[in-house]
């Protein structure tokens, strides 16, 4: 987004670590995406983008269902004392950790369910540490979720290739060192330097963490802020099956399990499971093999439908805490964060400049919406 924004008038070229563009997002063929999948509500820069493009998007649909010991009840209300506990949260003046929060004023035994709804909804949709997390950021978010949600029908990826059209891009480019000064020089991991006079750095934020990026001179505070943003964990398990064994209106399928979260293709009647493992459980599955992971997920749906299931055709399991090139899924704030993303937010002499949807400052964090914003922003910084 940030090349596009300034290649009719800069020299630009865009490193690419992966052989194909688009970072986390890859479309192995429409209704099997590795990474981002939907598009969050109804969000301006996205869906403009898309029809820019040509690019047809449809509301996903279905009902949420739940699953309790292969007992399935349909989701008609969310969690019991939810809007209590947003209105508690938008109280609070100072702001800290949801662990914090629920000890605080949660504590009771009466609340070991919300509790454990809580903590299993911030660990499965936000991706999210309860021990880390900002409760003010939390509130924030919830308050302003649009449940209108899309898919692009052609697959995320189609996105990536309009975005790209008429771009520098150079694929296979794993980045090591940067050199700034006077100009930088930037080496990639093959012993080739690139020069030029700035540097947008969009590398995922677990890649900043882990100091997957080196630094001359050091950049320290920076790398510091990094650390104050919380980067979640997700598995994600795509499952083709031989034919559907789930009723024809399920759109979501949760239930306390190994792999708790689930998703059709709804209205699209492909015979395809998404299982979603995110947050710290996530963790415990970090350096598991393929089998395990596939196995797990497979009980899981066992136990679920309390059924054999159909014949698998295929499956792919994307282990994005594990994987080096992004290690982790999407960012949450910390009760830290707002001072580290203002520093982040804040190039280093004119030269070096940082972007992604880690460094979003709005009411749609973790998408992709939010990369885009920080892309166009960080030119027009430039």
């Amino acid at each position: 987004m940030a090349a596009k924004e300034l290649s009719a008038n800069h020299q630009v070229k865009v490193l690419e670590a992966r052989d194909t563009i688009g970072g986390r997002i890859r479309t192995l063929r429409p209704g099997i995406e590795t990474g981002a999948e939907f598009v969050h509500g109804k969000l301006p820069v996205t869906l403009g983008l898309l029809e820019k493009a040509g690019l047809s998007y449809t509301p996903i649909e279905g009902k949420m269902y739940s699953v309790d010991k292969g007992e399935w009840s349909e989701e008609e209300n969310f969690i019991e004392g939810w809007d209590e506990l947003l209105e508690n949260m938008g109280a609070l003046t100072q702001d800290m950790t949801l662990l914090e929060f629920l000890e605080t004023y949660y504590a009771e035994s009466k609340y070991s369910a919300l509790r454990e709804e809580v903590t299993r909804y911030v660990q499965g949709f936000d991706l999210a540490n309860p021990a880390k997390v900002s409760v003010k950021y939390l509130s924030n978010e919830w308050n302003n979720e649009d449940f209108d949600n899309f898919r692009v029908d052609a697959g995320y990826h189609a996105l990536m290739e309009y975005l790209a059209g008429g771009i520098n891009v150079e694929t296979a480019a794993v980045v090591k060192e940067i050199n700034w000064g006077a100009g930088v020089t930037v080496t990639t991991a093959d012993g080739q330097n690139y020069h030029g006079d700035k540097v947008i750095i969009t590398v995922p934020l677990g890649v900043l963490q882990h100091g997957g990026l080196k630094f001359t001179p050091a950049i320290d505070d920076y790398m510091n802020a990094a650390s104050h943003i919380g980067f979640g964990s997700v598995i994600k398990i795509v499952l083709v099956f031989k034919e559907r064994c789930w009723k024809p209106d399920t759109g979501f399928i949760f239930g306390k399990a190994k792999v708790p979260t689930w998703w059709t293709q709804s209205p699209n009647e492909e015979a395809i499971l998404t299982g979603w493992l995110g947050g710290p459980p996530a963790e415990e599955f970090k350096q598991v093999s393929e089998e395990v992971i596939l196995k797990t997920a497979l009980d899981t749906l066992s136990e679920f439908f309390q059924r054999e299931l159909p014949e698998l055709v295929s499956y792919h399991i994307l282990n994005w805490v594990d994987d080096p090139e992004t290690l982790g899924s999407y960012s949450y704030d910390t009760p830290k964060t707002d001072e580290a993303r203002k520093l982040l937010n804040t190039p280093i002499e004119q030269t070096i400049f940082f972007a992604g949807e880690a460094l979003y400052d709005g009411n749609h964090p973790g998408t992709v919406e939010a990369a885009l914003i920080t892309g166009i922003d960080v030119a027009k910084k430039i």
